[in-house]
């Protein structure tokens, strides 16, 4: 059996020459310090960086739709004069495409916290393969951390959106991509798409915001 003197975290990483020029006594430990070497520089995997963005992605979505509720405005609409969102904990899930066995509340919270884990979500969906699934999330998940743009100068909204099986009160667009939103009868988050899908795109003339629990909007556009 062999034995090392050196600690695992002592030993460093180094270039590799031809196995014929080392010396017998060199072997074990250039196969203890390769294996070191792999164990810490392994590309992190799909899963792994889907967690990431969600984890990343829900302190973004506390700060925009969890403190704050938002009054939209546009001489476009024809339903409604606004619309006001107030989103909840639970809606964080459907926008990251990933299937849980925890509640969407719980699943917010854990990622919060940043506690969820790779145990805690897979890519199963009814009707889909894993495949189209991961590819949605792909495309969900790497604008998490860009929900605070959506609310600027240059965001789009369009009434009565859809599409495929997305049917949504109204969405807006900052061109990069798209998120849609359903009336219960305030707003919720409904869905998060790659692009701008708006096919008739139009102005927003106010946004306005106030937190949870006030009862004034004001106005904050040109805050962004």
């Amino acid at each position: 059996m062999l034995y090392f003197n050196r600690r695992l975290g002592d030993i460093k990483p180094y270039t590799i020459g031809r196995c014929r020029d080392l010396k017998p006594a060199t072997m074990p430990t250039l196969i203890l310090k390769s294996a070191y070497f792999f164990m810490h520089n392994q590309t992190p995997t799909f899963k792994q960086n889907v967690l990431s963005a969600i984890c990343n992605g829900a302190q973004v979505y506390k700060d925009i739709f969890i403190d704050f509720e938002y009054q939209v405005f546009s001489k476009s609409f024809t339903k409604n004069s606004f619309y006001i969102i107030s989103a909840t904990k639970s809606n964080f899930l459907h926008l990251t495409g990933v299937n849980t066995q925890l509640s969407a509340d719980q699943f917010f919270d854990k990622a919060l916290n940043k506690s969820l884990t790779e145990n805690d979500f897979d890519f199963t969906k009814k009707g889909q393969t894993e495949k189209m699934v991961k590819g949605s999330v792909r495309r969900k998940v790497r604008f998490l951390s860009s929900l605070d743009k959506i609310f600027g100068k240059s965001t789009l909204v369009e009434e009565s959106f859809n599409k495929n099986q997305v049917s949504c009160t109204f969405a807006v667009s900052e061109n990069s991509f798209t998120l849609g939103f359903i009336s219960l009868p305030k707003c919720r988050p409904n869905t998060l798409l790659k692009g701008n899908e708006l096919k008739n795109p139009q102005a927003i003339d106010s946004i306005k915001r106030r937190k949870k629990g006030e009862s004034e909007f004001v106005d904050f556009l040109d805050e962004y």
